[in-house]
């Protein structure tokens, strides 16, 4: 790793570090896109002048700035801008259905847009076009001197994978010590190459973009528009990208469609969350792109900013779903049962989280959803409490997961857990990837399971004796009583997680009894 490193003396706020960067290295690469680059002196002195025009147009600390941008300088600059000011920053993809934008600005009263690039102009509020005014030739403005850490943050939705998705204010104080704390454990520096593989209206985008900028590494950006799954993993390999963020569905995808013999030399890092890591997308990674750099495994609910626990996954992997590992800096976890109390090492509970640095919760909350969020009698100034509705367990040192409350069903009497059947199938010859459904015929039958699968290419049925497979690691009641080959699974739009009700749409026949 080369070049300079910052020290103690650096400043707290996101923007400060990247003006840190813009001072010690100003003609390093900040940002590839497309094959330009800008280096941090450019990107300082454009974000100092949206900084400036946002100023001129009385926008104040706390005040909700949303970006509708497509992926390039002006995005990057905008987001800069806005923490800069201590303002709440609200992105939003270009993509996204104009009602659903509507919806978003209206939820959080933001009246001042920065738009970029073709984005569409949304309507009767202040607009501050972006490319008008990136004269990165001007002298540089030093950023973060105005507002202390604590000032400003975000909003983001959730995915919506466990029902509508809410409105989260988050905390820069928060954004910065999560990547404080992931640049220190993954060595992250000027030598890295970081990719932006995320939706920018999904959170973790503020991960992959201010990460590389808070240490002097580089920002690449991916072409326009989500990446076609034959064109991400070549493109990694041809930007020698060094570390990823990525969600495991997705990667399925990529690795379905990736050209044979495609390799990733220089990425040294590739980081997995939004969904449970299973051994054998583990092995099929290492395997497929003779892949022998780390692996981590992230685990956070959105309402806790970004990731709370993290664990490094072992070589042989071990096989099903992946431990959650130990927690972040600054992070307690515990396991409650259903009345509040903690339960002892080994037993399943619900994940509950505390931290100082969380979010501020749900904008507009219904008294269901604020109660998730508790302050704890004898916690730290700003400590609060999430209940996750996530189920685990602790073995020894490590945090596991055990589905969700409400990811689970009893069959006859059994409780099944939908994620664990999953694992099994994606651990059979032939299954790239499976999700498993339940779903009741009419009111008097018990539920049954529906499994969709993936199928590796050129295979073109389900494997034989599937069933009579399963029968030795399930118990019967987790057997599915319908398969459904698919090509590919729903996903969600800004998450890219699965789409589980989607599936519920077309649920095909039972199998015969003693089929497969």
């Amino acid at each position: 790793m080369t070049g300079p490193q910052p020290q103690n003396h650096v400043p707290e706020s996101v923007p400060a570090q990247i003006g840190w960067w813009a001072a010690e290295t100003p003609e390093a690469v900040a940002v590839t896109y497309n094959g330009r680059s800008w280096t941090y002196r450019q990107l300082v002195t454009a974000a100092g002048q949206i900084s400036a025009l946002l100023t001129d147009a009385g926008v104040v600390p706390r005040q909700v700035i949303a970006v509708i941008a497509e992926r390039g300088l002006p995005l990057v600059t905008a987001w800069t801008a806005v923490l800069d000011l201590g303002a709440v920053l609200l992105p939003i993809d270009p993509n996204t259905p104009q009602p659903r934008r509507e919806e978003m600005l209206n939820a959080v009263d933001a009246t001042v847009v920065l738009l970029g690039g073709s984005a569409p102009d949304p309507g009767t509020r202040r607009v501050i076009t972006l490319d008008n005014h990136l004269d990165t030739s001007a002298p540089p403005k030093p950023l973060g001197e105005d507002h202390p850490a604590a000032d400003g943050g975000y909003v983001c939705f959730t995915s919506g994978s466990t029902g509508a998705p809410k409105a989260i204010i988050g905390r820069h104080d928060s954004l910065a010590h999560f990547l404080r704390w992931q640049r220190r454990t993954f060595a992250v520096g000027a030598a890295d190459r970081v990719a932006q593989l995320t939706s920018v209206e999904f959170d973790p985008a503020l991960r992959d973009l201010f990460l590389p900028l808070t240490c002097g590494a580089v920002l690449c950006l991916p072409p326009t528009g989500p990446l076609a799954p034959d064109e991400a993993l070549p493109w990694v390999a041809r930007e020698h990208i060094t570390l990823a963020h990525v969600v495991p569905t997705v990667v399925r995808a990529w690795l379905r469609a990736a050209p044979s013999g495609l390799r990733l030399p220089r990425l040294r890092t590739v980081l997995f969350a939004g969904e449970p890591l299973t051994g054998a997308l583990v092995e099929r990674w290492r395997e497929q792109l003779d892949y022998h750099g780390q692996i981590v495994n992230l685990y956070g609910p959105t309402e806790t900013t970004l990731a709370r626990c993290w664990y490094l996954v072992s070589d042989p992997v071990e096989p099903g779903i992946q431990p959650l590992g130990m927690p972040i800096d600054d992070t307690q976890i515990r396991i409650e049962d259903p009345t509040g109390c903690t339960v002892e090492d080994g037993t399943i509970g619900e994940i509950v989280i505390a931290t100082r640095y969380g979010t501020n919760g749900y904008l507009d909350a219904t008294a269901k959803d604020a109660a998730r969020f508790t302050l704890p009698p004898d916690g730290l100034p700003g400590e609060v409490v999430y209940h996750t509705g996530d189920l685990g367990l602790w073995e020894g040192q490590q945090l596991r997961f055990h589905g969700r409350s409400d990811d689970q069903v009893k069959i006859y009497g059994v409780r099944v857990h939908l994620r664990a059947v999953e694992s099994v199938l994606e651990e059979q010859p032939g299954i790239t990837q499976a999700a498993v459904v339940a779903q009741t015929d009419d009111d008097d039958a018990p539920p049954r399971l529906t499994a969709f699968l993936v199928l590796d290419s050129g295979q073109v049925a389900i494997p034989p004796h599937l069933r009579r497979t399963l029968r030795r690691r399930l118990p019967a009641a987790a057997i599915p009583a319908r398969f459904q080959v698919v090509t590919t699974l729903p996903t969600r739009p800004i998450s890219g997680k699965l789409d589980r009700r989607q599936l519920t749409a077309a649920i095909p026949p039972p199998c015969p009894e003693g089929t497969l």
